[in-house]
């Protein structure tokens, strides 16, 4: 995705984070990412690491009391009527008066309110509405952007609220993005447990759906895929698959076609990479798994994978684990630890013998 310009506001609040962390470089130096990220790790840490070993629902949870920040969920109009009444009517917060008509602007995925009548310690001084009148999937993400937002900017002090959407060609909301990756998946928290699955098992969705059930349940397919993927031992990427066309013909040569969702350190010094767009080959899992909808296991050769001008992936031996969700299918490709074995098919929830 494209980024957009930022603006000059936007440029006024990443100088306001980097103030705030005491990081020493600005945006949009290389570092500045980085070192935002470990400034708000830093502070975060004594925290969490009391709860260990915890799942990312308890993370979640003893960051929002430590923060003195609550989540609302609003899922349809009653809720955002019990919000008025308890906020506005009973708490006098003016902000909330706005909340109606703000949740009914398009796009608008959660709004951070500091409130003006509470106390320093007050369980709610901080109150964050996510909007989940479209979808409960982002639940679980949300939080972790919203107790981003609040570690790593400074109170809004005579803002009433803040109004988030979470759009990726956004500077400030890309940044507090990849903070909320490491506050999601913490990474003492998580890593044993992934660190424990590769032990004695090749990456597939038997194994992602065991440690997404263990450490956070509503947390999304694709960003426990992504999670999981970073601290996997060997090498490992996250694909995805759609039917589309060429990248300036979108109605031209219109095939099964792969999007990179990431990579570990590993695939990338293996070259375990795929090229954006390129057709996925007949007979590969994700293939497979999507001209008969269940989920594939399987090893293939990525030297089978070319362009349409003859330009070839390294010649490696890879595990492919395929699922199909609607349209799309979601991959996860491995090498290094298993001998290739011939594909099955395997049943959801199944584990391939």
């Amino acid at each position: 995705m494209r980024r957009s310009q930022p603006t000059d506001q936007d440029f006024m609040r990443l100088d306001s984070i980097a103030k705030h962390l005491k990081v020493k470089s600005r945006y949009p130096h290389a570092s500045f990412t980085n070192e935002v990220i470990e400034a708000c790790l830093s502070r975060i840490a004594p925290v969490v690491d009391k709860l260990l070993p915890c799942t990312g629902e308890e993370v979640a949870i003893g960051l929002g009391e430590h923060l003195c920040l609550k989540f609302e969920e609003v899922h349809g109009p009653d809720d955002v009527g019990d919000l008025e009444h308890r906020y506005l009517k009973t708490k006098k917060e003016i902000g909330f008066a706005q909340l109606r008509d703000e949740l009914a602007r398009p796009g608008v995925d959660a709004l951070l309110f500091e409130r003006m009548h509470a106390n320093e310690r007050d369980p709610d001084r901080w109150v964050a509405v996510l909007n989940l009148q479209e979808s409960k999937s982002k639940a679980y993400w949300n939080r972790f952007h919203e107790l981003s937002h609040r570690i790593a900017e400074p109170p809004q002090g005579v803002l009433p609220f803040r109004r988030h959407q979470f759009e990726a060609s956004n500077p400030v909301e890309a940044l507090v993005d990849a903070v909320a990756a490491e506050f999601a998946f913490y990474e003492p928290a998580f890593r044993p447990i992934v660190k424990q699955s590769a032990k004695c098992n090749q990456l597939t969705f038997f194994v992602i759906d065991a440690i997404r059930q263990q450490y956070a349940p509503t947390a999304s397919l694709l960003a426990t895929m992504k999670a999981i993927v970073k601290y996997w031992p060997h090498p490992a990427a996250v694909i995805v698959a759609e039917i589309g066309g060429r990248v300036r013909a979108p109605e031209v040569d219109r095939a099964l076609r792969v999007a990179p969702q990431g990579y570990n350190d590993a695939a990338l010094k293996a070259q375990l990479t795929f090229i954006p767009n390129m057709r996925v080959p007949q007979g590969s899992p994700i293939d497979v798994t999507f001209q008969g909808g269940m989920d594939q296991d399987g090893g293939e050769r990525l030297g089978d994978w070319r362009t349409s001008q003859g330009k070839r992936l390294t010649t490696m031996e890879v595990h492919t684990s395929a699922r199909r969700i609607g349209k799309r299918v979601y991959a996860v490709v491995s090498s290094g630890q298993e001998p290739r074995a011939e594909m099955k098919s395997t049943p959801r929830g199944a584990r391939a013998r």
